[in-house]
């Protein structure tokens, strides 16, 4: 523990470090194929979105020539294992072990919040392998501004693919006069910037407003390396003005326009979202919820505010006022932890890392994804746009509870195989978070007298001071 846990916490907020698959000695792993390897350059992401695209293509072709068993089979092969297994096993094993071993643990939660905020997720385009490129490229942008983190999550592919906004296509556009294509607006993208990642229903928006927004962002795009692609136009988003909207849309009494700058309404859009009072409201909200409470401290919200309507939603900043408000409240507030927050809790208790094995074959073996799907949140496939539950109350069932409790089984046995001081090990622990008359404590304590250190162990991390922080 450091002496300062305040001082510890915000120093990790200044900078992104580097996230990748870790040793548990801090080290990055260095014996993985170069095909396991985190995709991050923009180029490199598309073209492995574009042969995504081509293999389904390719595979529902052979459907008509092959037996259900071989186009089973083959999809498995050129599909299955390393697109919908391998693509997302990569980056939650990135996630997991920069957690546990990265150089800033507390960055990370932030980041967690981040991404659950500007929610992508596997979708009907064949999006699988945008995601986790999308979603480590917001790391560099929390230690700017608001404006910055809002313009790049609602840009970027990634977003443009998961919510349709590449279909989005204006009704007075040269594209629909002139029938190049049958799409038409889609609203999905326009609905949540104003609902989620910005205002929220309390900003007073109507439903005119999703309108324009929607107009507004027709022609954003991705541009993917395929017969297309213009040559010298870089991959990645692309505003293609043939698809846009012509003319201006009001946005909450404001006029929005285009005259000299073809992206200019977007823009302009989303600088005067990333400031707005009820943005700043919202997220200060948000924030505390997730960190604090469900019903968090008035106080601490309008501190949060204030800081992000100070600081024009300079992110560093706005995290140290999260991180004072939980230190000043510790006493009062608690939080459910969610299950990625308290599976890596247990891992780093229990002082072992996460499974290794990945989803290569029909080899057995826990994988960190499966683990994280048995216990409720299966990353990155998150539901709905969203994104994950942050209240305590929506982790909290009789079913949610009795996966941890199952896990706990299976890892306290492999657990103890390798623990020669199970006695010892537990003491410690339970000295560390339990005080003396804890009715938890005294449980435990049954069953180390009957030298039953599975059921010990397991009821140590499955009890309600291990469950809340």
């Amino acid at each position: 523990m450091p002496d300062d846990p305040l001082a510890w916490a915000k120093a990790q907020l200044k900078r992104a470090p580097p996230i990748d698959i870790f040793e548990p000695d801090g080290t990055r792993r260095t014996d993985l194929p170069d095909w396991v390897k985190l995709l991050s350059q923009m180029d490199d992401v598309m073209h492995a979105f574009e042969k995504h695209r081509k293999l389904e293509a390719e595979s529902f072709n052979k459907a008509k020539t092959l037996s259900k068993e071989q186009y089973l089979a083959e999809r498995k092969r050129d599909i299955g294992i390393p697109i919908w297994q391998m693509e997302h096993w990569k980056e939650v094993q990135a996630r997991a072990t920069t957690a546990l071993y990265g150089e800033a643990p507390v960055f990370e939660r932030f980041w967690h919040f981040w991404t659950n905020h500007f929610m992508v997720a596997p979708g009907n385009q064949n999006n699988d392998t945008l995601i986790g490129p999308y979603q480590r490229s917001l790391r560099e942008k929390m230690t700017g501004d608001f404006h910055a983190l809002l313009w790049h999550a609602t840009t970027h592919p990634a977003m443009l693919v998961y919510l349709d906004n590449n279909t989005n296509t204006g009704p007075r556009s040269r594209a629909a006069l002139q029938k190049w294509t049958t799409n038409s607006i889609n609203e999905n993208l326009g609905r949540e910037l104003l609902e989620l990642f910005s205002l929220s229903p309390e900003g007073g928006y109507s439903q005119k407003d999703v309108e324009a927004v929607t107009l507004i962002l027709t022609g954003w795009r991705e541009m993917r390396p395929d017969k297309h692609h213009k040559p010298g136009v870089p991959l990645g988003t692309y505003f293609d003005f043939n698809h846009h909207e012509p003319g201006s849309q009001v946005v909450l009494g404001k006029t929005y326009s285009a005259l000299f700058r073809p992206s200019a309404k977007l823009e302009d859009l989303i600088a005067d979202l990333a400031v707005h009072p009820a943005t700043a409201k919202h997220l200060a909200r948000k924030l505390c919820v997730y960190f604090m409470d469900d019903e968090p401290p008035a106080a601490a919200v309008r501190h949060v505010e204030q800081v992000f309507l100070q600081t024009k939603g300079h992110l560093p900043s706005v995290h140290e006022a999260v991180l004072e408000m939980c230190w000043e409240h510790l006493g009062s507030t608690r939080k459910f932890m969610s299950p990625e927050t308290w599976l890596l809790q247990t891992w780093t208790l229990m002082g072992v890392a996460p499974p290794r094995t990945a989803p290569l074959d029909d080899r057995g073996g826990l994988k960190t994804m499966n683990v994280m799907g048995d216990l409720g949140q299966p990353l990155p496939r998150c539901p709905q746009p969203n994104g994950w539950p942050i209240r305590s109350v929506d982790w909290i069932s009789k079913e949610m509870l009795d996966r941890r409790v199952r896990f706990m089984a299976v890892v306290t046995r492999d657990w103890l195989q390798k623990e020669s001081r199970p006695r010892q090990v537990l003491n410690q622990l339970c000295e560390q978070h339990f005080i003396a008359s804890s009715p938890e404590l005294a449980l435990i304590r049954q069953q180390m007298a009957k030298n039953d250190w599975r059921s010990a162990h397991s009821l140590f991390h499955a009890s309600p001071t291990l469950l809340w922080s």
